[in-house]
């Protein structure tokens, strides 16, 4: 977790290690980054909250920005249940293994809260000048999070897919691909690789479960869970 003071400094704190929680309340903006581990199929959110009932019970009064990707319907009902609590959803979107680059450089910036708030965080977010601000209600951010997860899942369980019926069809996986990520609707060539193997890492697939479970089930992302589970039953 960072909290931030505009006209200080940055200060940090986690619950391994030594910190100091006084400092955090003397903050205009605390930013909050902790897990939310898959759990049966949802998105276990207790350590978010427990963020929150902290610096509720602190009676913290500044900006509180959840970066966490959250369970759909988490910030409404966790607006409704701390209402001193200013809570600003801004997810992240980014690479496991560039995180860092991907945090100093963000290709968005999605923000959802009460107007006033808002502002506050555009301001905190200023130094990326060239991503897009996107701001919209809680749950189509909350949303908006897992739907871009699942589709990197449905993009790589395609290429697998393909993959696997080139071999069938004793044809050149990588020709083919070459084929499709020349088309100017696809653009980019991410996950449409083959030889990759599995989608996996920690967020994609329970983010695509949430997305799943949250509507009550998708035949279509079953199907992308079931290609992937093959692929990974032919990489090992």
């Amino acid at each position: 977790m960072l909290s931030y003071l505009f006209k200080d400094s940055v200060v940090g704190y986690d619950i391994v290690g030594d910190y100091d929680w006084a400092p955090i309340l003397e903050t205009d903006v605390v930013i909050v980054c902790v897990p939310t581990p898959g759990k049966d199929g949802r998105l276990d959110c207790s350590a978010v909250r427990d963020v929150i009932q902290r610096l509720d019970d602190s009676n913290y009064r500044g900006v509180v920005v959840i970066k966490s990707t959250l369970r759909v319907g988490f910030m409404d009902k966790t607006t409704q249940e701390f209402p001193n609590q200013r809570l600003v959803y801004c997810p992240e979107f980014l690479r496991e293994k560039s995180r860092l680059q991907w945090a100093a450089c963000p290709d968005r910036v999605v923000i959802s809260g009460n107007p006033e708030d808002v502002d506050v965080v555009r301001h905190v977010f200023e130094f990326a000048e060239d991503a897009p601000v996107l701001i919209m209600d809680h749950r189509s951010a909350e949303v908006a999070k897992l739907a871009h997860n699942a589709f990197i899942a449905s993009k790589v369980s395609f290429t697998n897919e393909i993959e696997r019926i080139c071999g069938i069809l004793q044809a050149n996986p990588d020709d083919v691909m070459s084929v499709i990520h020349a088309d100017r609707r696809v653009r980019s060539k991410e996950h449409l690789k083959p030889g990759l193997g599995p989608y996996g890492g920690r967020c994609i697939p329970k983010d695509t479960k949430e997305l799943m479970n949250a509507a009550g089930g998708s035949a279509f992302f079953e199907a992308v869970e079931k290609v992937n589970a093959d692929t990974e039953a032919r990489y090992q």
